[in-house]
């Protein structure tokens, strides 16, 4: 049996371990929720999950020729935000090796699996690259946006959500602590 006709096969079992890998990335709390809840509008990072990596699946078995920016940026996307280093963040494709090598241990026997892995695994590798690359980008975005609040004071409002007397308040309390902090020491 070739590799693609195996992947083919196994579809679902694959793409439902590197699913369950790429969630397990997150807190268990998190990881949880999002391996449970199927519905799209409850749970959008696992719907986004889920259907990016089997966009990618198909990508990596010749059986969709779309161009696979679009999937993995949504994916990365999502792990840029959320503040994974870029190892992290980016891991997810590598996983996916692994998990066709326990799919292929099974068929040992079969020769014509192992000369093909090596194009698969080029192939993963050629994305994982594309994926640092657009992490990168999606990281840089984020910062450019930081700034831009910063500089414009919009991160009062985002950073801790408080009003302006609120902080006003605060800035008052420690000013009187450290008041009365020079005082009891004098």
């Amino acid at each position: 049996m070739k590799l693609s006709g195996l992947l083919a096969e196994k579809k679902s079992a694959i793409v439902k371990k590197w699913v369950n890998h790429l969630l397990g990335t997150y807190s268990l709390d998190s990881s949880g929720f999002l391996q449970k809840q199927t519905d799209r509008f409850a749970n959008p990072i696992g719907h986004f999950v889920n259907e990016g990596l089997n966009g990618l699946y198909d990508i990596l078995c010749d059986k969709d020729a779309t161009d696979v920016t679009a999937i993995l940026e949504n994916l990365i996307n999502i792990r840029a935000v959320q503040d994974f280093s870029p190892s992290r963040a980016v891991a997810f494709v590598f996983a996916i090796k692994k998990i066709v090598r326990e799919v292929c241990d099974k068929e040992k026997e079969n020769g014509e699996l192992l000369v093909a892995l090596p194009d698969f695994d080029k192939k993963v590798d050629n994305i994982a690259l594309q994926a640092f690359d657009l992490y990168m980008t999606s990281r840089e975005r984020l910062f450019q946006v930081r700034i831009k609040e910063l500089k414009s004071g919009n991160y009062i409002l985002t950073d801790r959500a408080k009003c302006s007397s609120a902080m006003l308040r605060e800035d008052q309390r420690r000013q009187n602590e450290k008041t009365d902090i020079n005082h009891s020491t004098t």
